[in-house]
C-alpha cells in the first residue's frame, strides 16, 4: 500500500450536511442529477414513476467504498462485496438484468432510492432502531440479510481509550476525540449517546463525508478513535497493520435491500423469495463465507 494512502483507489461512501441534501434533492428531481456514474431515469428511459409493468431491467445503487460489503476490486476497478454478490444472486433467480450505480456520496444514493432514481438499495442499509424508523418513511425494506454491531477503531500503540471488557461503555468512550463518517448509523449513535448527553463536547467529534477521511484521521493521530459497522472495521485492520480494534458497541443493527415507500415496482416480494431460498439451498451461506469468513 503507498504511503498515506489508507485504503485501495476506490470511490468515496461520504454524506453531507443537512442543506446539501436539500440541494441534492432539488437538483434530483429538476435533472435527474449525476454521481457517481449514474445518470438520473429520465436521460436512460427507464420507466417513470407512477409505472406498474414488471421489471426486468433492475438499476441497483450502492455507494463506496465499505469492504467487505461494497468496495471496488482494485486491479479490475469492478465492484465487489457481499452486497454485489447477494444482489447479483438475487437478479439471476429473479430473471433480471441488473445495472449498477455506484454513488459517491451516502446521500445521494438515500435520495435516488427515495425518488426512483433507481430501483434497488443494495448498501449495508440499517433498516432497524431508530436510524431504520426514519428511512422507512420513505424506504420500504426487504427482510433482513445481515446483522451488525459497531466497533471501536484505535491506532496500534495507543492507550487513550481503555475498554475494560470487549463491549465498550459510554463512558469509557465520552470525552474522547474521535472521526466518524457522517450520517451513518456510527455518526448518530455517537451524537445520540455521547454529544446530545453532554458525555463528549461536539468540538472533540469530527464528522467526514468519506470513510478514506476518517481513517486517515486516526492514522494521522489527530483523534482518539473512529466509530465504524463491526465488519469494515475487521476488514480495515485486516489490511492495515496501524489499526486495532478496542472493543465492540452491541448494536444488533439489521441490513437490508431498499426500494422507494410503496415498493412501486414490486420488487421486495421477489427479494424475499429469492434470499429464502438462497438460504435454503446453501448459496447464501457460500457468499457470507467468502467475504466474512
Amino acid at each position: 500500500m503507498a504511503e498515506g494512502q489508507v485504503l485501495p483507489p476506490q470511490a468515496i461512501r461520504s454524506g453531507a450536511k443537512g442543506s446539501t441534501v436539500a440541494v441534492l434533492v432539488v437538483v434530483f428531481l429538476v435533472i435527474g442529477f449525476v454521481a457517481g456514474g449514474y445518470i438520473g431515469a429520465p436521460l436512460f428511459g427507464w420507466e417513470k414513476p407512477g409505472t406498474t409493468q414488471e421489471k426486468t431491467t433492475v438499476v441497483v445503487g450502492t455507494n463506496t467504498p465499505f469492504p467487505p460489503m461494497e468496495f471496488r476490486d482494485p486491479t479490475s476497478g469492478a465492484l465487489v462485496g457481499l452486497d454485489i454478490d447477494l444482489m447479483n444472486e438475487i437478479g439471476t433467480r429473479s430473471n433480471w438484468t441488473v445495472i449498477w450505480r455506484d454513488f459517491q456520496d451516502w446521500d445521494a444514493l438515500l435520495a435516488a432510492i427515495k425518488f426512483r432514481g433507481v430501483d434497488i438499495g443494495a448498501s449495508s442499509i440499517t433498516m432497524s432502531g431508530t436510524v431504520g424508523a426514519d428511512r422507512n418513511a420513505s424506504f420500504d425494506f426487504s427482510n433482513p440479510y445481515y446483522e451488525s454491531d459497531q466497533a471501536i477503531l484505535v491506532k496500534v500503540g495507543s492507550a487513550a481509550v481503555d475498554c475494560a471488557v470487549t463491549e465498550c461503555t459510554v463512558d469509557e468512550l465520552a470525552n474522547h476525540t474521535v472521526a466518524v463518517q457522517t450520517l451513518t448509523t456510527s455518526y448518530w449513535w455517537i451524537l445520540g449517546n455521547l454529544v446530545d448527553t453532554g458525555k463528549t463536547p461536539a468540538s472533540m467529534v469530527s464528522d467526514f463525508g468519506d470513510l478514506n477521511s476518517v481513517i486517515q484521521e486516526l492514522v494521522n493521530g489527530n483523534v482518539e478513535w473512529v466509530l465504524v459497522d463491526k465488519p469494515i472495521a475487521e476488514n480495515l485492520v485486516a489490511g492495515n497493520a496501524q489499526l486495532r480494534i478496542e472493543g465492540t458497541i452491541e448494536t444488533n443493527e439489521l441490513y437490508g435491500f431498499a426500494t422507494a415507500d410503496g415498493d412501486p415496482n414490486h420488487l421486495i416480494p421477489k427479494i424475499n423469495i429469492a434470499l429464502a431460498a438462497m438460504k435454503a439451498d446453501g448459496k447464501y451461506a457460500e457468499i457470507m463465507q467468502k467475504w466474512l469468513g
